[in-house]
């Protein structure tokens, strides 16, 4: 029952004061006589045994539990409850006085300062004098247990923070201690309360007891008669047995399952009764001697009753904030932080932290003003979230940010901090800036390191772009941490943005925190000098301490320079008494205002003497002080107390100091005491380091000298260097010649480096297959070397530029470098990681215009080893011995110095010596655009649904956008940071590296051309109508003009003033600014598609798909200037050089050319794309073209002078089937552009005579061309597949074919309208298609026989057909293809039919050798004529006045209907297959078995254009336009042809029938060969006889011959696997497979096949039985591919790995891990596997895109994917059992 009762009861209640001090019950004497007269009461009140939990507060979103806990006396809520002034309302709990109210604090206040935390209050019988013997401690705790487990039954785990008032506090310890014990082999839910992460607020609990409990002991005593109890009572005697245990038995409990902080809070004050005694519990009793203990001003019946948000309550909040936090956020584990740091890994910045600075941060009592001002706006929860302050340089913004990095974090709310310095060249990579605060963030917060582990768990850092950055790593992530401190935000530190070199990245962040710091509960700090005035936001407080008040930066200064000298005064003892004086101050600070790095450093002078001499040197710095007014710059006084310094320095050890002062003036990175001294004195060792000490020492003051003599010493300010190297503040004296400094330095390096590099400190070349990161284990390459390798080029460099006298001098130490050490050296540069900077330094090298021939000549050829093996090198440093060196051609000078080295030879496939191809990357789609920046280290390519970004040198890709749709253009900005592109619909622009979208302008319109213009501020784009300007500095629209006339952009001029456009019939120069024409080309066939201005701006180029001339015209006269003819086919792009000099161009003939602007004559062709060399862009130096190809690759070229030409390879085309001879000295192989098998000697690299694999590949059988001559009906030999192609010169894919047909189609033809296709076969029926929907109409059937031509009439009503049965029929197509007439008459096959133009005659001719003339209407034969042959083709004129026939006895004949004359053209030398009229009727084209196209001048009856160009028969030939013939062969190609050049226009190939695999009999006699049209052929290479194997219906995978060469085992993509007999030509078994194969292999003996199909299956096939004989479940990859090891074992190889299995048990035996995508070899037991040794010793080779490998004990031939056969012959020494990775067995 509650007091109030008690009061109320009792007439003598007012009489009755009692004390309730919870675990110390304090009673006075009239409290002891007054309770015998309550008796009454007290004894008739129910005895209570209530133990339950309130939940008082239940937000959504719970972090953490609280749980408060009552101690003895009071009832619940009156424990909780504190008093204040009533607010016009009754209070929820409050006594009757209505301007008094209790307030539960627990549920009214707590809440709003902990919003993220369940509060609950835990209530008990705490009862002390009655009833106290139902429950006791143990009974408290245990019933607080079982509560807490049922209300978390939904949230385990969640930590808890529990309050436990006073008597409270020990139930808490006894409930942990419970929950400890609980914890046995079985599961119980109550450990869980231990095991999370806890913290427990003592408010006065006696853990020791308390000595007024004595008293509470007397009472019980006396009242025990009545019912009283003393239970309570004796738990808190002091010092007694029971705490003793209590307290041991909670420290176990602390020690085991979650973190578990404490916090124990005395009070200071006894109760007014009890002053004599002190306070109930005492300090020494409240406090467990570890964990954090707070006072309260307060007695003990005060510590849980707060009123309002006192002083006491807010300490107290603030102290449990401290531990709530944690508690809440809690610091992310080791196992987070480790996952983190490999996410961000590269990303983030190391030295970044403020601590890592060495400037430190203010002197004490310095800068108070302004950091009062920073440290307020960073504590409030109002005004703005950035802070910028400003600064020149040496103004001490350094140590203010530092300064406030320790007050953040003595406040808890430092966030992270990013320190950029001019001494850490990673601290300017400002893409790290948000990836090292999210680190910095994540390690103090747990549940950031969760966000952001699950943020980056599908994403790559590398593929975001800023603004994503900024939301993945710190706005998504930060808004899940919501419990920061009251009022208090996290705040961010940046400084020294100033010092970063790209502004532009600057700017960009700035903008971006501005822009978002909204969303995110952060603030930040920035400190920099002046960068921009365009920032201006609500959020930013911008100070700029050059408004400062002057007196108080002086005063700043003079406190600074009184406290460091009063320091040094300190070390002068007695003597320092009165020093300074101070005029000296005053001195000194007059001097330094306003630069602090002044005091700083005349400081720092003066204290390194010795202090006998400090007096001394500060009065010598104030005398020899520049006068007051002499100097124009705060900056003249500073370079006066630098020579002072340095002359000081010089007296002590002028020539050490002078060599050092050199070094250090132009080193591109920190060298340290040791690093210097190997350099300088490299024999000399510890008296070498000791010197350089000396030296260095008495620079103190302006350098920062490590004790580690292994650490970088750097120069304190960078005003330092400034001086030394400017004779005109230092003098004759002290002046550092930069171009000495790099000759000595320079001259170091290369001395070291040739006494180093010789050690095998990274291992030697007999381990080529070691890892990067294996090798960098045994690596001990010292700083002095690290810094050589990294940096002699770069001095070198540098002292061509400036002395090139000294340069020569070191010319002979430069050869001789390359000459014997290059090759280390590259290994070395890969180990340290620094791969791409040695191709960049080998490049500007090489480029210098005042280096010798020689060092051009070494270190081109350096580079290029280097560019193609980058990948390779980059994670397999000592493959520079082997891989790298295989590639390079035999002439370079590097292999003729290093070939005794290897042991291999590789006999072809490599170029004699450097082609101009520098480098292919593959993107495996068409690359439709390229570009290079204005420096030409960049190129962007545009492949579609990709923007590739890439590095020329290493050809690395650099960034990879994925644009939202295809772009039709791109642009590259000539710094290469931003790239645009257009889009239909509008245009993007992004920064290259962060990726960021910097630009997005939405259009109506598609965007065909985009450029940047006025140094890259603004992009020009344009429409088929429309010029737009916009500005990607401002991010706003400038112009929007219209063309006139419309037309469509072709190109811009580089300064953005002009555009060249097509209109319908015209090409216009435009005015952009105005969109007015200024220029109109007199340009006869305006066909043009590619266009491009000269840099100047006075002419164009302009070709175009349908011409393969280039033609350059003069802009302001419009007329043509010059015409480039060279190319073979259309031509897709031009480009001008950066000079104006040259052009080139790409083509549909698959070339890059170069050609000279002033005579028009081809200065280089650049061959190496087997596809349509789709777009090209020059470099702007000139040296470098760019091609991008249908072939998906990307290519860079050198184009300047002196280089090997690029050579038609026959190797540019697809090696589809590779073999090697038994005995290893042959390679055979198969091409699939080619029937011919190749026989290519292993010795001297050259191909002997192909083999032709007999003549029945895919010729084309028969074709027709649309009247538009747009599109091609093709059908091939063997074929029931109608295809339809489109023949323009963009597309040559089919469309969707037609299938119908149950026979061979013979013949075909298109409608007037060329919207139906009709087809003639040999299962004798006609059917029509729709050409546009591919779907059948009609179906004839009639001819008795094969149908052998078709020809529809003029008005397309009637098909005309002629067949084997010897008849033609006539059919009506309007009805449902009805036969109108048959006309019989021949006597043999009717090989060809034509109607008239008016669709009256009909013209046929016949294997009788007769050409008739029929009517339609009668059906009778008019006119007739008999040849001696048979006539393969006739045709009509167009006005049907002459017929055209071809005969196989070599002759065309041209009758004239109306003169009754024949003309005979004679030529051919084989029978003519096909003839036809051209539409002026001036010419006939024929096509014959001779291989020939022959055009014919009918008036003259000469033959005007013979084309040779074909391999076999023409059997057909078409005029579809005046100017244009085309042609269908048997060697597979349909080909377009100039009728007045007589040039290729097109070429269609893709028809022959390729072969997909070949075996070797052991022997070398047979050669089978598996074809594309399932067929097998076996040749006999003795005789020359063929065998041919029928059976499969799908192409042919994999052949193989028995061990007895009698058997042949095929697998084919029909799912089956035959067995074949080779005597006798025919199948013997055949077995279903089900799927089909990824890869097969013969086991050693021959006699196993080992097949692998898409499901991972494994199938093992006897060769010569064609039974399986086992199979079971592998594991299956993309890609996967097997190899035999042994007779029993053998491998699988897919992305994920290699596995070794044993045949016999059908387990996987090993398993090594591999993630490169490249075949794997196998030879006697050892297993080589590209990416992990790839032939270890014997030979390594990168397989980057190999198609195809074989091997034996000779040699290894690799077949590339773009092109050509490698062969590499072992040498003797090879065939010894080497060391290698693993051996198998």
């Amino acid at each position: 029952m509650r007091l109030q009762v008690l009061f109320q009861m009792s007439p003598i209640a007012p009489a009755i004061i009692i004390y309730i001090a919870g675990g110390g019950l304090h009673l006075s004497v009239a409290t002891c006589i007054c309770l015998f007269f309550l008796q009454f009461v007290l004894l008739d009140e129910e005895k209570q045994n209530t133990s339950q939990i309130h939940v008082l507060f239940d937000p959504k979103d719970v972090l953490v539990d609280i749980v408060a806990v009552q101690g003895l006396g009071s009832a619940y809520p009156h424990t909780w409850m504190g008093k204040r002034k009533a607010k016009g309302r009754q209070a929820k709990f409050s006594l009757s006085k209505p301007e008094v109210e209790k307030v539960m604090w627990l549920e009214e206040y707590l809440p709003k300062d902990f919003p993220t935390a369940r509060i609950m209050a835990f209530e008990y019988n705490s009862k002390w004098l009655f009833n106290a013997d139902f429950m006791g401690l143990d009974d408290h705790a245990t019933a607080l247990l079982d509560a807490l487990v049922k209300q978390r039954q939904t949230s385990p785990g969640r930590p808890i923070l529990f309050i436990g008032h006073s008597y409270g506090g020990l139930v808490v310890k006894k409930t942990l201690i419970l929950s400890h014990k609980s914890k046995t082999d079985s599961f119980d839910p109550r450990q869980e309360i231990t095991d999370v992460e806890s913290c427990i607020a003592f408010l006065g609990t006696p853990h020791q007891g308390s000595n007024h409990a004595l008293f509470a002991r007397i009472l019980s005593f006396i009242y025990r008669p009545f019912g009283g109890t003393y239970g309570y009572v004796l738990e808190l005697l002091s010092d007694n047995d029971r705490l003793i245990e209590l307290d041991r038995d909670f420290r176990d409990a602390l020690s085991e399952g979650g973190t578990k902080q404490t916090i124990c809070f005395y009070e200071t004050k006894a109760q007014a009764w009890s002053w004599p005694l002190g306070p109930i519990v005492t300090r020494t009793s409240a406090c467990l001697g570890q964990g954090r203990e707070a006072a309260m001003e307060c007695n003990h019946n005060e510590m849980n009753k707060f009123i309002d948000h006192d002083g006491r309550y807010q300490s107290f909040i603030d102290n449990l904030q401290r531990v709530y936090n944690p508690l809440a956020n809690p610091v992310a584990n080791d196992v987070s932080k480790d996952k983190l740091r490999k996410m961000l890994s590269g990303r983030i910045t190391n030295g970044s932290a403020y601590s890592s600075t060495e400037i430190g941060g203010c002197t004490t009592g310095t800068r108070e003003i302004i950091m009062e001002e920073i440290v307020d706006w960073a504590c409030s929860p109002t005004g703005g979230k950035v802070y910028w302050l400003v600064g020149m340089a040496g103004t001490g913004k350094t140590t203010i940010a530092y300064t406030l990095c320790e007050r953040l974090k003595d406040e808890g709310i430092l966030g992270a901090s990013f320190f950029c310095s001019t001494t850490e060249d990673q601290t300017h990579n400002m893409l790290s800036v948000f990836p090292t605060i999210a680190y910095a963030l994540g390690t103090h917060s747990q549940r950031i390191a969760d966000a952001l582990l699950g943020s980056l768990k599908d994403k790559d850092v590398a593929d975001m772009n800023l603004r994503d950055t900024f939301t993945t790593l710190i706005s998504s992530p930060v808004s899940l941490d919501n419990s920061p401190f009251r009022g208090k935000t996290r705040v961010i530190v940046l400084d020294g943005f100033d010092q970063v070199r790209d502004r532009d990245r600057v700017e960009a962040i700035i903008s971006l925190i501005l822009g978002h710091v909204h969303e995110v509960a952060l603030k930040f700090f920035i400190s920099s000098r002046p960068l921009s005035n365009k920032f201006k936001d609500p959020q930013l407080q911008r100070i700029d301490l050059y408004n400062r008040p002057s007196q108080e930066v002086r005063q700043d200064i003079r406190l600074y320079v009184q406290r460091r000298l009063k320091e040094l005064a300190a070390r002068l003892g007695d003597e320092g008494m009165g020093w300074p004086t101070e005029e000296e101050v005053d001195a000194v600070v007059e001097c330094a205002s306003p630069l602090f790095i002044y005091a700083a450093t005349v400081c720092s002078y003066v204290g390194e003497e010795d202090d006998d001499q400090i007096k001394r040197r500060l009065k010598a710095v104030i005398d020899r002080a520049p006068v007051k007014g002499s100097t124009r710059l705060p900056t003249d006084k500073l370079y006066a107390l630098y020579a002072q310094i340095t002359d000081a320095a010089y007296k002590k050890s002028n020539e050490d100091v002078d060599e050092v002062l050199g070094f250090i003036t132009v080193a591109r990175d920190h060298l340290s005491v040791r690093a210097i001294a190997s350099l300088l004195f490299p024999d000399d060792g510890a008296e070498g380091e000791s010197r350089i000490s000396a030296a260095l020492n008495a620079l103190r003051s302006v350098l920062s000298v490590p004790i580690d003599r292994n650490e970088g010493v750097k120069v304190i300010h960078a005003s330092f260097p400034d001086f030394l190297t400017d004779p005109a503040h230092s003098g004759e004296a002290y002046y550092q010649s930069p171009s000495e400094c790099h000759r000595k330095l320079g001259t170091s390096c290369l001395s070291l480096m040739e006494k180093l590099l010789d050690r095998d400190d990274i291992g030697g070349p007999q381990d080529p297959d070691t890892s990067l990161g294996d090798v960098r284990k045994g690596t001990n390459i010292s700083g002095a070397l690290e810094y050589s390798c990294v940096h002699w080029i770069s001095h070198v460099v540098e002292l061509y530029s400036l002395k090139l006298e000294s340069a020569k001098e070191l010319e002979a130490d430069v050869v001789s470098f390359f000459e014997t050490r290059v090759l280390r050296w590259l290994a070395h540069m890969s180990v340290l990681g620094k791969l791409s900077h040695a191709v960049g330094s080998l490049r500007k090298l090489e480029l210098h215009s005042q280096v010798s021939a020689s060092i051009r000549r070494a270190s081109m050829e350096a580079r290029r080893l280097t560019s193609l093996s980058y990948s390779h090198l980059e994670d397999y440093p000592l493959q520079v011995y082997y891989s790298a060196v295989m590639r390079i051609p035999k002439k370079s000078d590097i292999a003729k110095r290093f070939h005794k080295d290897w042991s291999w030879e590789v006999t072809s496939g490599l170029a004699e010596d450097w082609e101009r191809c520098e480098g292919v990357l593959k993107v495996g789609q068409v690359v439709w655009s390229v570009v290079f920046s204005n420096d030409g280290r960049m190129v962007a390519a545009h492949t579609g649904g990709e923007i590739r970004i890439c590095g020329v040198e290493e050809l690395k890709g650099l960034s990879v956008l994925k644009p939202p749709e295809y772009p039709t253009c791109i642009a590259l900005s000539g710094d290469g940071k931003s790239v645009a592109a257009g889009f239909k619909g509008g245009i993007h622009v992004w920064d290259v590296e962060t990726k960021n979208e910097r630009v997005r302008d939405i259009r109506e319109e598609t965007i065909s051309r985009i450029a940047f213009i006025d140094q890259d501020r603004e992009v020009i784009y344009g429409s088929n109508n429309s010029i737009y300007r916009y500005s990607v500095k401002s991010n706003k629209r400038l112009a929007d003009i219209k063309l006139e006339p419309e037309g469509q952009l072709l190109s811009f001029s580089r300064d953005g003033k002009k555009a060249i456009s097509k209109g319908q019939n015209n090409i216009y120069v435009v005015n952009t600014e105005t969109g007015v024409t200024m220029s109109t080309l007199n340009i006869v066939r305006p066909h043009v598609d590619a266009a491009a201005f000269s840099r100047d701006g006075k002419r164009i180029v302009v070709s175009g798909l349908y011409d393969e001339t280039v033609r350059i015209f003069e802009i302001q006269s419009g007329n043509e200037e010059t015409q480039l003819v060279g190319h073979n086919f259309g031509v897709t792009s031009v480009a001008f050089s950066g000079d104006d000099q040259r052009i080139v161009t790409g083509s549909f003939d698959n070339s890059v050319r170069v050609w000279n602007v002033s005579d028009g004559k081809e200065e280089m062709k650049l061959v190496g794309h087997p596809n349509v060399s789709r777009s090209v862009a020059y470099s702007g130096d000139g040296l470098r073209v760019a091609s991008g190809s249908d072939d998906g690759t990307l290519r860079i070229w050198s184009v300047e002078p002196g280089l090997e030409e690029e050579r038609p390879s026959e190797g540019r085309y697809t090696v589809t089937a590779l073999a090697l001879s038994s005995d290893g000295q042959k390679v055979f192989y198969a091409r699939r552009d080619s029937s011919q098998i190749r026989i290519r000697n292993v010795d001297n690299g050259e191909d002997e005579r192909p083999l032709i694999i007999g003549r029945d590949y895919d010729h084309i059988h028969t074709v027709a061309i649309s009247k538009d001559g747009k599109h091609a009906a093709i059908a091939t030999a063997g074929s029931k597949l109608l295809d339809i192609y489109n023949v323009d010169y963009s597309r040559y894919f089919p469309a969707t074919g037609m299938f119908g047909h149950k026979d061979v189609i013979s013949s075909v033809a298109f409608s007037p309208d060329d919207r139906k296709v009709a087809s003639g076969s040999r299962d004798k029926t006609i059917r029509i298609w729709d050409r546009r929907t591919r779907k059948e109409e009609k179906k004839l059937e009639g001819h008795e026989n094969s149908v052998c031509s078709v020809s529809f009439s003029s008005d397309g009503s009637k098909l005309v057909s002629g067949s084997s049965d010897h008849t033609i029929r006539i059919w009506d197509l309007e009805t449902e293809g009805v036969m109108m007439k048959t006309l019989r008459g021949h006597t043999g096959p009717v090989l060809s039919v034509a109607f008239s133009s008016n669709s009256q005659k009909v013209l046929s001719g016949s294997h009788d050798k007769t050409v008739r003339i029929w009517d339609v209407e009668t059906g009778e034969v008019e006119r007739q004529w008999v040849h001696e042959g048979s006539i393969w083709s006739v045709a009509f004129s167009l006005s049907n006045s002459k017929i055209v026939s071809g005969c196989n006895n070599h002759t065309i004949y041209v009758w004239d209907l109306e003169r009754g004359k024949v003309t005979t053209l004679e030529g051919h030398t084989d029978a003519v297959l096909s003839v036809a009229f051209s539409s002026d009727q001036q010419k006939v084209v024929s096509g014959s078995h001779d291989k020939t196209v022959r055009i014919w001048d009918l008036e003259t009856g000469k033959e005007v254009q013979t084309i040779t160009r074909h391999m076999d028969s023409v059997q057909l030939v078409t005029f579809p336009k005046d100017d244009t013939v085309f042609s269908a062969s048997y060697d597979g190609t349909f080909r377009a042809w100039d009728v007045r050049t007589g040039k290729e226009r097109i070429q269609m190939v893709g028809f022959i029938n390729w072969m997909s695999s070949i075996a070797l009999s052991s022997d070398n006699r047979l050669l089978a060969v598996g074809m594309n049209n399932f067929m097998i052929r076996i040749w006999n290479m003795e005789t020359g006889d063929e065998r041919i194997l029928r059976g499969h219906t799908d192409k042919v995978t994999s052949i193989v011959f028995s061990y007895n060469n009698e058997k042949i085992l095929s697998v084919s993509d029909d799912r089956t696997v035959r067995i074949w007999s080779v005597e006798k030509r025919e199948q013997e078994k055949k077995s279903n497979t089900g799927k089909k194969m990824l890869s097969t292999t013969l086991s050693p003996d021959s006699k196993i096949v080992a097949l692998l199909d898409g499901n991972g299956v494994i199938s093992f096939w006897n060769v010569e039985t064609g039974a399986m004989e086992k199979k079971f479940q592998g594991r299956h990859t993309y890609g996967s591919s097997m190899s035999f090891i042994d007779d029993t074992h053998f491998l699988v190889w897919s992305r994920g790995g290699i596995q070794i299995w044993n045949m016999e048990t059908g387990q996987e035996e090993e398993r090594i891990p591999d993630t490169a995508n490249v075949p794997v070899l196998a030879y006697k037991g050892w297993i080589y596997s590209p990416s992990i040794s790839a032939i270890k010793t014997r030979c390594w080779f990168p397989l980057d895109g190999v198609s195809t490998v074989v091997s034996n004990a000779s040699g290894v031939v690799f077949a590339l994917e773009l092109g050509g056969v490698i062969v590499v012959k072992f040498k003797q020494s090879m065939l010894r059992e080497q060391q290698s990775i693993f051996q198998t067995r």
